[in-house]
This record gives structure tokens, sequence and C-alpha cells, in this order.
């Protein structure tokens, strides 16, 4: 749950798409069929990213097992 005002939204390619009101974020993440995360919550705003959430939990499980951090 994101309970900042104001985030600022990378795209799920990488673009900066700018300062903006946190429910139109989530707007935003949902019309695309995607998650708004946040990876920077310490950044003034927090930084928040647009990604398939379940995918990337499967690619970092795949990583983990690939590289022996299997906790």
């Amino acid at each position: 749950q994101i309970r900042d005002k104001e985030v600022r939204v990378i795209g799920e390619d990488g673009e900066q798409l700018g300062v903006m009101l946190t429910h139109k974020a989530l707007e935003l993440a949902e019309e695309r069929g995607l998650d708004l995360a946040k990876i920077q919550p310490t950044a003034k705003p927090p930084v928040c990213k647009l990604l398939d959430y379940d995918k990337y939990r499967y690619e970092q499980s795949k990583r983990e097992h690939e590289y022996g951090y299997v906790q």
C-alpha cells in the first residue's frame, strides 16, 4: 500500500513518466495491467515502477536458484 501523496513513476521499459499523484499512478498501472511497486521509498518524492509483480518474483526466484541463493 503506497500512502504517499505524490510519486515519481518509471514505466515498465525504464522510461521516466514523471511525478504524479499516487492515485493517478495506480490508475495508470491498472490500465496497463501492471502493478505499481515502490523501488526507492526514501527519495523525495518516492520512486515507483510499473511492473508485473508476479513475473518479477518468478524471475527473482529463478536467479536465486541459479546462483545458489536459496533460503
